[in-house]
């Protein structure tokens, strides 16, 4: 799932500590922490794991979101329909970010604590490099963007 650094979502309070959902991929994450193949498998296995039910969270997000929209702007609107529609989205939200905090808790197990220092150094400078302007790495996690990608279910259009 290359194609371009993509970010996972897990809202403002974890955004600063979620690497790249392919991490162990990018040179300048990896290489400092000196991997192993057994931990280059066990990584991918996670990330092969996860990766359907997160897609697929992903893609239903913006529709629900959109639900919530057409309920809010039906004539004439219900607060049934609206709570309804709301409630999917934050039960969307929910799922998401349990399944991407379970992918970042197998990753972390995966790392002795050394390792995990060492990402989380590499991470920190890639962040410091964006905010300088110095966007040589992308910045983080899907899409690139400053505040995660994945079309940003907090906030969004």
């Amino acid at each position: 799932m290359r194609g371009g650094a993509r970010m996972r979502d897990m809202g403002p309070m974890l955004l600063d500590i979620i690497p790249d959902d392919t991490w162990w991929r990018e040179p300048a994450l990896a290489a400092p922490l000196n991997l192993s193949s057994d931990q280059f498998a066990a990584l991918d296995r996670i990330a092969n794991d996860q990766r359907d039910d997160i897609a697929r969270l992903q893609r239903d997000l913006p529709i629900a979101t959109r639900d919530v929209r057409n309920a809010l702007d039906a004539n004439p609107a219900t607060a049934s329909d609206i709570m309804a529609a709301a409630q999917r989205v934050r039960d969307i939200r929910a799922s998401l970010f349990d399944r991407e905090a379970q992918m970042l808790s197998a990753e972390r197990l995966v790392l002795s604590n050394e390792q995990w220092s060492r990402l989380l150094d590499q991470l920190q400078r890639q962040r410091d490099n964006r905010d300088r302007g110095n966007d040589d790495n992308r910045g983080g996690r899907r899409g690139g963007s400053p505040r995660g990608g994945r079309g940003r279910p907090w906030g969004s259009d």
